[in-house]
């Protein structure tokens, strides 16, 4: 630390920025400290000599050893009152960080995104998804803020966990990777743990956590969290491009091509309540496309409205 920054804190001629610095400098560590009292006592050793008259000066020999005592005192007192000073300073000034930059990546229907983060963690978005993240990681923790589904391989720092907020639950992991779906009009959420470790904490109740093992899942059934095994990896693949259903209920999978394509779908056709169906298909094909494909295993017929936002299926 600069003498002439040190004086200035002493005579309190220092400005709040610089007597800020001075504290943070002398709380850093122990070396600091001391340089900062034998500065100190340097400082008011110059301000006893300036306070001697020319006058006195000559007579400056004839010293007894109580004034010296008492001039010792003196500058252990001012010590001890810096001391007070900057630990009032230290623990009273409120040290504002700087706001973080944050991105925020929009997923617009039928479509996917792919990206990587500062820490090179690996995110892909589904359709009708959004996330915001920062624009680097400098906080203790790693945390991005999520709607609708994504799929997270995370890169390991185990002094900066990963977590991702949802407005259900928070997810926080070390290293993994894992699929991530929220639905907020609907209440819905699920978390499906493919490799690592992932804890979950309920927002409504923190106290409430569930600790994932690879291969399983937590789902929100009926106002609880339920966990389950993964049987199969299909409803996965949509970060590649694909629609996987196996023996789903008709009216379960317009659900989802309602959220991958945004757009309503109102089922009119009371036969389809029963029907189950199983397939695969690609995003890219389109809502139309995969419908028509559906009405080879099922009689059903479908048309839009005038604007293009609601498919009636009869």
């Amino acid at each position: 630390m600069e003498r002439e920054l040190l004086y200035r804190f002493f005579a309190r001629t220092a400005s709040f920025e610089e007597e800020e610095a001075v504290c943070n400098w002398a709380n850093a560590s122990e070396d600091n400290r001391e340089e900062l009292i034998r500065e100190r006592k340097y400082f008011d050793i110059l301000l006893l000599h300036q306070a001697k008259s020319p006058e006195k000066t000559s007579s400056a020999r004839r010293f007894s050893l109580p004034s010296v005592i008492r001039e010792s005192m003196k500058i252990a007192a001012a010590i001890s009152i810096l001391a007070a000073s900057a630990l009032y300073i230290y623990n009273n000034v409120e040290i504002t960080t700087p706001p973080v930059a944050m991105n925020k990546i929009v997923v617009p229907p039928g479509q996917r995104a792919n990206i990587t983060l500062s820490d090179g963690t690996n995110v892909w978005l589904n359709a009708c998804s959004e996330m915001t993240y920062p624009v680097s990681f400098n906080q203790k923790s790693r945390n991005v803020f999520l709607k609708g589904e994504a799929y997270f391989d995370v890169s390991k720092n185990i002094e900066h966990p990963f977590i991702v907020q949802t407005n259900e639950c928070n997810i926080k992991v070390l290293g993994t990777k894992f699929n991530v779906q929220t639905n907020e009009q609907d209440n819905e959420f699920s978390a499906a743990l493919l490799e690592g470790s992932i804890e979950l904490t309920d927002k409504i109740n923190p106290e409430h956590t569930i600790q994932l093992s690879p291969m399983t899942k937590a789902e929100w059934k009926n106002g609880e969290m339920v966990v389950d095994s993964i049987r199969n990896l299909d409803d996965y693949r949509w970060k590649k491009g694909l629609l996987c259903f196996e023996n789903i209920r008709f009216a379960e999978l317009m659900e989802r091509f309602e959220r991958t394509y945004d757009i309503r779908i109102v089922i009119q056709n009371n036969s389809l309540n029963d029907y189950k169906c199983s397939g695969k298909c690609r995003v890219s094909d389109g809502v139309d496309f995969i419908l028509q494909v559906l009405q080879r295993s099922t009689r059903f017929t479908f048309s839009r409205n005038d604007d293009n936002t609601i498919i009636y299926i009869k």
